[in-house]
């Protein structure tokens, strides 16, 4: 047998056997991948689904010199809110702010929200937020008001 006899029949039976390999891979790749996919479709349990909170302002229209109660229902039991609102008057700019806390049920009712009697008169927001303190809190929402001037 000559030399190149014999290395033609090591390389014709080497791709066979590599044939072989190469078919044996993609068999085993292709089960590998259908497992996976079939473990990644699988449902993981959902959370019970959480009820919205609901939020409101006393009124949406206020006069200068009165006040307004923001109020809400659906808050976690004890959970802490914050009250904004960011007024103007002829002179300067202010802001108002209040804090409470949920009740065991989850309702909240904000301490009286006074409206000084020289703020000039306009649509604002009302921003209320949730968090563990006035610095570390998220914005939850924000409510138009309109303050009106003081009926004389």
């Amino acid at each position: 047998m000559r030399l190149h006899e014999s290395l033609g029949w090591i390389y014709t039976s080497g791709w066979g056997k590599m044939k072989k390999l190469i078919v044996l891979f993609a068999v085993a790749l292709t089960v590998q991948l259908l497992a996976v996919s079939l473990v990644g479709c699988q449902q993981q349990p959902q959370p019970a689904a959480t009820p919205s909170l609901a939020i409101m302002v006393e009124s949406n229209t206020v006069e200068a010199g009165s006040s307004f109660v923001v109020s809400g229902s659906n808050f976690k039991p004890h959970q802490k809110a914050f009250i904004e609102l960011k007024l103007r008057t002829s002179d300067y700019n202010m802001v108002m702010q209040v804090s409470g806390e949920a009740d065991e049920n989850g309702l909240f009712y904000s301490e009286a929200i006074f409206i000084p009697e020289d703020v000039v008169p306009d649509d604002y927001e009302v921003e209320i937020f949730t968090g563990k303190n006035i610095y570390n809190r998220e914005l939850i929402a924000a409510l138009p008001i309109n303050i009106q001037a003081r009926a004389k």
